[in-house]
């Protein structure tokens, strides 16, 4: 299948429109007191009556008009988030020529090994990415999930005994969550409860571990990560310091803490094109502009490889016809990441 060339996936068309210089200072210099809001997962997770209603309402509500939500009364144990945080820093604590043993390398449109700080460009084909931005800071350790448990597919460091176990252990926990939301997202969609399965049977679950070392000088187009939107259905965040912003309804950016016992979601181009524009794919980035490294590890949520993404049933009409052609999430990756032809 060819890859179909469209417009931008993200929330900018509707926002505010500031000049280049304006909008860099507005990216390097977060100044919005907008709320970020919660949600609340837990009425759902634990069956009360009416609770997947309610917290399908707000996540509805969310979605549609931020994009990025901090979430508690989450399924993800706090031992284990704290475990994984602690393989993080051990590993990017090693010899750069120790993790530059550790090979970066493409499976199926997924990058798997490890990325040092300074390789990559924010050049993305999907997002209205600043132009000239510099190389991004941040060096990454990243794991795809595995289809077949008798191949592997990852590049592991060697000789960091426990290390795998905790990553791979997280990784499924993360899953598990992305799971328990399908449900909520077919409530918000009015779908069938279990519209989503059937996209999700061998889902997209990419995890990375960030480490961002601290900068110095703000500006001169210089980042952590730059300004961009993510591609998955869903991003599951938890980091360990200050850093991120993420440009709010106003058209200004706002600085995201980050807070004991939360997640932060955000939403991907992926459900703005199945909601035909709804829903929200929100611009973020880091700057850490802490005296200490900050770590992050986001899990990228996302169907099958295979899936064919259209617009969903309940998202278009007569008065509201498709914006977006079917693609499927394979091509859409490659579109995302520059490799299509």
């Amino acid at each position: 299948m060819s890859i179909v060339q469209t417009a931008p996936t993200s929330s900018t068309a509707s926002m505010p429109k500031f000049t280049e210089e304006e909008e860099l200072r507005l990216m390097d210099y977060p100044d919005s007191d907008e709320e970020i809001p919660t949600l609340d997962m837990s009425p759902y997770l634990k069956g009360e009556p009416g609770g997947r209603e309610r917290v399908a309402a707000q996540l509805k509500e969310i979605t549609e008009t931020v994009g990025f939500f901090y979430l508690k009364g989450h399924s993800i144990p706090e031992e284990l988030i704290k475990q994984v945080f602690e393989q993080s820093k051990r590993f990017h604590s090693l010899p750069s020529e120790v993790k530059d043993r550790v090979p970066y390398i493409d499976v199926d449109s997924h990058k798997t090994g490890y990325q040092g700080g300074g390789e990559e460009r924010s050049n993305r084909a999907n997002v209205n990415i600043i132009k000239d931005a510099k190389t991004n800071l941040y060096s990454k350790f990243t794991v795809i999930r595995e289809t077949d448990p008798k191949v592997e597919r990852n590049v592991w460091p060697e000789n960091l005994p426990g290390f795998k176990e905790v990553v791979v252990k997280y990784q499924a926990a993360a899953e598990k969550l992305g799971k328990q939301f399908l449900p909520l997202w077919a409530t918000t969609l009015n779908l069938p409860l279990d519209y989503f399965d059937k996209f999700f049977e061998v889902p997209h679950v990419n995890l990375s571990l960030l480490h961002y070392p601290p900068q110095k000088t703000i500006g001169d187009r210089q980042y952590g990560i730059a300004p961009h939107t993510d591609n998955s259905m869903m991003t599951l965040l938890t980091a360990s310091e200050s850093g991120l912003a993420v440009r709010m309804p106003s058209g200004h950016w706002r600085a995201v803490e980050a807070i004991p016992g939360t997640l932060l979601i955000n939403t991907g181009n992926l459900i703005v094109r199945w909601t035909n524009d709804q829903y929200l794919s929100t611009k973020h980035r880091v700057i850490n502009t802490n005296t200490v490294d900050r770590y992050s590890i986001p899990v990228f949520f996302g169907p099958n490889a295979d899936a064919l993404i259209e617009v969903l049933p309940t998202c278009q009409g007569p008065n509201n016809p498709p914006k977006y052609k079917p693609i499927t999430y394979r091509d859409l990756r490659k579109w995302y990441y520059g490799y299509a032809d």
